[in-house]
């Protein structure tokens, strides 16, 4: 539960990063990063909570 809140919250950041940073039109790497490592954290999350059983 944990786990899952806190990959939303960085995948949500993630987000908002590259919006805001697409709306300066500045390339912003940080927010992909935070994207693909929320991404990621919630797959596991769900592969630990038994959702592929």
């Amino acid at each position: 539960m944990v786990g899952t809140s806190l990959a939303v919250i960085i995948l949500v950041t993630g987000i908002v990063g590259l919006l805001i940073s697409k709306q300066k039109r500045k390339k912003n790497k940080w927010a992909w990063w935070f994207i693909l490592f929320g991404c990621c954290a919630i797959i596991s999350a769900f592969i630990n909570a038994g959702g592929l059983t």
